[in-house]
């Protein structure tokens, strides 16, 4: 019973990290329309960066968060007006094939970039902090520390989509990009904003995400599939929705490994995403 509590608790954490990547990425699909495919990788880089910033100069994870999310806004929106927004200008189906291999790519270069330079291997931020124990549970600190940052990114989330004029701008861009563009909305500079928005998310995730599991250049793609899924179960741009499927899927992933093999997964969430399209093909949240 304790190694299941343990394996639940681990299994809610990684789900909170799981759903913060997915929402990131159904917003940008909400908004902008785009599949980025190198969503995931950018939380294995942006892990691969704060550890070697923590290792390197010994600084403090909030610290690499509140640096780290800014530079990928940066980097983010000037990648979606370089190689994004021309492609907005061809039919459907091009833009769509267009954005696929672009974000690809981009997935492949980066992955290859940053194992060339900082190497392949796993890295994690090993900070040591206390420990609770209750009986025979052992609930570190650092645990503590990352659901509360998974809960305090989601409020912060909520409130500047709800809120703030950004996110009253997004809905309409959503609903009716050409209406908002009538009304003064710049549905350009939105989409833009959303797709660097969406990729600070993730980069500040990542810093959550080494603090517990470790990360290497070449997890991105996997990180991704598991965020689509998480998209298909809670709905495009539903953040409860996203917080409940994506805490489903890290405790299915725990439970397997503690109940059947390790191996097996990673490969749960395909299967969840199959099994899902088969039997609701319109989305879980539409009702038909």
């Amino acid at each position: 019973m304790e190694v299941l509590l343990q394996v639940l608790i681990g299994g809610v954490l990684l789900g909170g990290l799981y759903a913060l990547v997915a929402f990131g990425l159904s917003l940008i699909y909400g908004v902008a329309r785009i599949l980025n495919f190198a969503h995931g990788t950018l939380l294995a880089v942006s892990g691969v960066l704060a550890s070697l910033a923590f290792t390197s100069w010994q600084l403090h994870p909030l610290l690499i968060a509140v640096l780290l999310g800014p530079l990928m806004f940066i980097f983010a929106y000037g990648y979606y007006h370089l190689l994004l927004r021309p492609l907005a200008q061809r039919s459907h189906f091009e833009s769509t094939v267009g954005t696929v291999l672009v974000t690809v790519g981009t997935l492949m270069m980066l992955s290859d970039l940053t194992a060339k330079a900082a190497g392949a291997t796993q890295r994690n931020i090993p900070l040591r902090m206390p420990v609770i124990e209750y009986g025979d549970i052992i609930i570190s600190t650092t645990q503590l520390l990352i659901l509360a940052g998974i809960v305090l990114l989601t409020l912060i989330m909520h409130l500047l989509l709800k809120h703030s004029w950004f996110g009253r701008a997004v809905r309409a861009v959503t609903q009716d990009a050409v209406g908002a563009q009538i009304c003064g909305v710049q549905s350009t500079r939105i989409k833009a904003m959303t797709f660097a928005f969406g990729s600070a998310t993730v980069a500040i995730a990542a810093v959550l995400y080494v603090l517990s599991f470790p990360v290497d250049p070449y997890m991105g793609f996997s990180l991704t599939v598991k965020a689509f899924t998480i998209i298909v179960v809670g709905g495009v741009g539903n953040l409860p929705g996203a917080l409940l499927a994506g805490v489903f899927l890290g405790v299915a992933e725990g439970l397997t490994g503690l109940y059947w093999k390790p191996e097996w997964a990673p490969a749960l969430s395909v299967v969840a995403m199959l099994v899902i399209l088969v039997a609701y093909p319109k989305g879980v949240g539409v009702k038909t």
